[in-house]
């Protein structure tokens, strides 16, 4: 957490300089730069990740622009890199540069406790629902498309004995011999694929989510490869064998070696959590992402939205945080059954930022400072216009009932 991202002329995004908390929201108008924003800070953990593991050096992202011919290419973001293209990101473990078409890395050195379980929930997600053994169709989507649908595939093991969604009483059942998947509710049953667009666009996310969180808290070690745990063994060979070291030193560096090669969070990236969904079923989606979110110590979610209601929601997470936080225990009880603790978040933890391509300041953050809470006025942007336009022609209206 913490980690901090400075982007100039890439693509949409024209000028920003933010901080990510453990929950960081972006807002904004169609095509202002939120989900390339949100892929940038997915392909910058990556990076951080993949570098901490030492499967790479540092000299191989440096070297033939793969910044932009590999790494962006990935979520897409390739065309929108130019040469006065500058990023920079500063992670837990390096500091990233991007400037005139050429990445530089800096290692800080840090001690690695753990690497990043990393999901990019993009909002193509639905045709993982409606296509699930299309593997042609899915490979002309984005990576992260392809990515996320075999993750989806790994939840639908995790789950095998079921899943019940977070809103209206419903339960998803996989029937491994026919690769068909099921949804039941109180009375009926249908397939995935023929269901409610929400249903398509959440099941996928939801369960995704929650493996994903379940197997990180567990503390699951990395699947590795042949090769890679040939790399391993020798590794730990070469240390047991030199008598250079003194026993507590291979404990510590073999320790290390451990916690290279074990999950310690997840980073959930999700666009758009309130596609297809009712602002009630939004909610039950929300608070299950949350909720996972706080499973773990280091986790962090990350989400890019439209929808006002789901600003309501986590404001409405921000001051169940602030209330339990001074209450006594019977109105912690009171609180808790109002919305549960696992859903509060903590001032401290959010950061939200709206991005506006007309607006004089491209970047904003849109907490309130002295209340810790969204500002009002960016609950929902288009109300007042909208009611502004329903008086004027109310007016007009209530002027022709004389006639």
């Amino acid at each position: 957490m913490n980690e901090r991202l400075i982007v100039k002329s890439l693509g949409p995004v024209k000028e920003l300089d933010i901080i990510f908390r453990k929950v960081t929201l972006f807002i904004g108008d169609q095509g202002t730069g939120k989900s390339c924003v949100a892929k940038l800070f997915s392909t910058f953990i990556w990076l951080e990740k993949v570098l901490s593991q030492k499967k790479y050096p540092l000299s191989y992202f440096e070297q033939f622009n793969r910044f932009k011919t590999k790494l962006c290419a990935y979520h897409r973001l390739d065309s929108f890199v130019t040469e006065d293209s500058f990023v920079v990101f500063e992670g837990q473990f390096y500091i990233f540069e991007y400037n005139k078409e050429r990445l530089t890395i800096t290692d800080k050195n840090e001690k690695v406790r753990g690497v990043a379980k990393i999901m990019y929930t993009p909002a193509e997600r639905s045709i993982v629902s409606v296509a699930e053994n299309k593997t042609k169709l899915l490979k002309e989507l984005p990576g992260s498309a392809e990515t996320f649908s075999d993750e989806f595939v790994n939840a639908k093991e995790f789950f095998k004995n079921g899943y019940k969604l977070p809103f209206e009483d419903l339960s998803f059942k996989y029937d491994s011999l026919n690769s068909i998947s099921w949804i039941s509710g109180p009375d009926y049953k249908v397939r995935l694929a023929n269901s409610a667009s929400g249903i398509q666009s959440s099941l996928p996310m939801c369960m995704v989510s929650e493996s994903l969180s379940r197997m990180v808290s567990s503390r699951e070690e990395i699947k590795l490869s042949k090769k890679e745990k040939d790399k391993l063994e020798k590794r730990v060979a070469e240390i047991m064998q030199n008598d250079d070291f003194s026993d507590s030193i291979k404990d510590m560096m073999i320790g290390q070696l451990s916690d290279a090669n074990r999950y310690n969070c997840f980073i959930n990236i999700v666009e758009e959590p309130e596609l297809n969904l009712f602002p009630h079923s939004q909610m039950e989606v929300l608070k299950s992402l949350v909720a996972n979110n706080a499973s773990s110590e280091g986790n962090m979610l990350v989400l890019t939205t439209h929808s006002p209601y789901t600003l309501a929601i986590i404001n409405s997470m921000i001051m169940g945080a602030k209330a339990y936080c001074k209450a006594d225990d019977e109105q912690k009880k009171s609180i808790e059954e109002v919305l549960s603790k696992a859903c509060h978040i903590p001032v401290d933890d959010i950061a939200a930022y709206r991005l506006s391509s007309s607006e004089e300041t491209y970047c904003k953050s849109v907490i309130n400072e002295k209340a810790g809470l969204i500002s009002k006025n960016d609950l929902d942007s288009a109300s007042d216009e909208i009611m502004h336009i329903f008086n004027s022609l109310y007016q007009n209206y209530a002027k022709t009932l004389g006639r």
